[in-house]
């Protein structure tokens, strides 16, 4: 004998087929704003930040020249100053200071790339495995989950139909079977009608014979 399905509730597996493709749809867009801003800070270090220090470097060195100028003509425009041209050689200091801050900034910048590029591709490698997943195994559920449903939708449509003939094979029965017994009874009062008439008749010959 099959046994029937235990379906206890086919709303709630449309409530988690509904739920798992929300989840599948936050996930990817999460996974998406992630990549973007992993590439934004990428292209940040490794292309807009050196080119913002080499520019600055070559900007302080510009300076440096030129306050190496001031400080040489300084020099030989105040040859007997005791004093010496303090201000610009005050200035060169200032100006070697920032070249200096610069190339460290610069070289610094070079090596949190790389840093970040080492790190960025660790990411990558462990989120591969999610992107492949919401992509591929967790679409092929739902498509099952959908497939499952469809299944079920029909077996019920189909035990529901199997029920209703059923139930009308049963109520054809129960009234062929009144129609029968009704058959039955009226047969059986026709008897018994004939039955009394046939006895009066004979009475009534009797009674004539009798009289002659």
């Amino acid at each position: 004998m099959a046994k029937s399905a235990n379906v206890r509730s086919l709303e709630a597996l449309r409530e988690f087929r509904v739920a798992l493709i929300h989840f599948i749809d936050k996930a990817k867009r999460a996974v998406s704003t992630s990549d973007s801003e992993v590439m934004r800070i990428q292209l940040w270090l490794q292309s807009q930040q050196p080119a913002h220090w080499i520019q600055e470097t070559r900007r302080a060195e510009e300076k440096l020249a030129q306050a190496k100028n001031e400080l040489y003509r300084a020099k030989i425009s105040q040859p007997d100053n005791p004093r010496g041209p303090t201000d610009q050689i005050q200035l060169v200091r200032k100006r070697k200071e920032e070249v200096a801050h610069a190339r460290q900034k610069l070289k610094q910048t070079n090596r949190w790339s790389r840093t970040f590029e080492r790190s960025s591709n660790e990411y990558r490698s462990e989120l591969s495995p999610l992107s492949s997943a919401l992509d591929g195994s967790a679409q092929k559920t739902v498509h099952l989950i959908e497939k499952s449903i469809a299944t079920l939708e029909q077996y019920l449509s189909t035990k529901s139909t199997s029920a209703t003939e059923e139930l009308t094979t049963t109520q054809t029965t129960s009234i062929a079977r009144k129609g029968e017994e009704q058959t039955e009874y009226i047969n059986d009062e026709h008897a018994n009608s004939d039955s009394t008439t046939n006895e009066s008749d004979k009475n009534s010959d009797l009674s004539m014979e009798s009289g002659d």
